[in-house]
C-alpha cells in the first residue's frame, strides 16, 4: 500500500484538494480510501468529504497505482509525452505536482528539464519537454520561428460555417479573473491570434481539427467560443446548458499532432510528425 502526504494550500473540500494535489491518482482510489477510513487529516481518520483549512495535513493510503503518463518519443535531449487531463504543465499556486515534477521523478538523471510550451490543466495531449539547456534553446527558437506546428482535436457545439477557415482576432488577458476575451477589432492591449479549423464531422456536436498559427493563453477555447462554437466540457468559456445536454465529461480538447519543420534546430526531429488519437 502506498502513502501520499498532502498539505492544503487553500480552504476547500478534502476530495477537491486531493484531486488537485494528486492528479494522477484515480478518483476511485480517493473515494475508496475515504470509505475505508484510510485518510487522515491532521492525524485523525476521516471517512467524509470534510472541509480543509490552509495548512491542514492529509495522509492517504491506497493500493491503487497512479495513472501512467505515456511517453510517445524520447532521446537524450527530448521527451514527448501524452499529458493526461488534470495534470498541470508547471507548478501552480493551487497544486504542487506537475509535468516537470513527473519528469524529475521518472527521469532523475536529466540535468535541467524544462518546458518549451504548455497545455491547460484540463487539456490532454502531446507535450514536449527539453531535457537539457541545448534542447531548450533550440526548441524555443523553433516555436518562436514557427518551425513547430501544433494541432488539436476538439468537440464543439454546433456546426461551424464555413466548414474550414483561418480566423484572425485579438486576445486580451484578464489576469484578475484568469481568463481572456476575444475581439474582432485590434485593441491596444490585445495580441493578434490566428486560429485555423477544419470540420472533420459536422452535426449538433462537431469534431474539428484545429491548427494554431499563434499560441496564446486559452486561444482555442476562447476563440471557438467567440465564434459561437464552444468546446464541450469547457467550464470557463463554454455553455453550461450545452455541457449538461451533451453529458460532456471533462474538456473535449486534445493536442493530437506535432510537426517539426525539416530545418528545425534538433536534427533528430527534422521533418518528423507525431500523432495520437484523442480520448473522445
Amino acid at each position: 500500500m502506498d502513502k501520499y502526504c498532502v498539505t492544503a494550500k487553500q480552504a476547500a473540500s478534502l476530495q477537491s484538494i486531493l484531486k488537485r494535489e494528486l492528479p494522477l491518482l484515480p478518483e476511485i482510489a480517493i473515494r475508496q480510501a475515504l470509505k475505508k477510513r484510510d485518510v487522515r487529516v491532521n492525524g485523525t481518520r476521516v471517512n467524509t468529504n470534510v472541509m480543509l483549512n490552509i495548512g491542514d495535513e492529509v495522509v492517504l493510503f491506497t493500493a491503487h497505482p497512479m495513472k501512467e503518463v505515456p511517453v510517445i518519443y524520447q532521446d537524450e535531449e527530448v521527451l514527448i509525452i501524452n499529458k493526461p487531463a488534470g495534470l498541470n504543465s508547471d507548478e501552480h499556486e493551487a497544486t504542487s505536482f506537475s509535468v516537470l515534477d513527473w519528469v524529475k521523478l521518472h527521469h532523475p538523471t536529466d540535468e535541467d528539464p524544462s518546458l518549451v510550451h504548455r497545455l491547460d490543466n484540463q487539456t490532454s495531449g502531446l507535450m514536449i519537454i527539453a531535457r537539457n539547456e541545448k534542447a531548450r534553446i533550440a526548441l524555443e527558437d523553433d516555436f518562436r520561428l514557427g518551425r513547430v506546428i501544433k494541432q488539436y482535436t476538439a468537440l464543439v457545439a454546433g456546426s461551424p460555417r464555413p466548414e474550414k477557415a483561418v480566423m484572425t482576432a485579438w486576445l486580451v488577458k484578464d489576469a484578475g479573473n484568469a481568463r481572456v476575451s476575444i475581439h474582432q477589432k485590434e485593441l491596444p492591449a490585445g495580441r493578434k491570434i490566428i486560429t485555423e479549423y477544419d470540420t472533420i464531422q459536422s452535426g449538433a456536436v462537431s469534431r474539428l481539427l484545429v491548427t494554431l498559427h499563434t499560441g496564446r493563453t486559452h486561444q482555442i477555447r476562447a476563440h471557438l467560443a467567440f465564434l459561437g462554437h464552444p468546446v464541450l466540457g469547457d467550464e470557463v468559456y463554454g455553455s453550461r446548458e450545452v455541457n449538461r445536454n451533451t453529458s460532456a465529461k471533462g474538456l473535449q480538447l486534445c493536442a493530437t499532432g506535432l510537426s517539426f519543420h525539416p530545418g528545425c534546430g534538433l536534427q533528430q526531429l527534422q521533418g518528423k510528425r507525431f500523432e495520437i488519437a484523442p480520448p473522445f
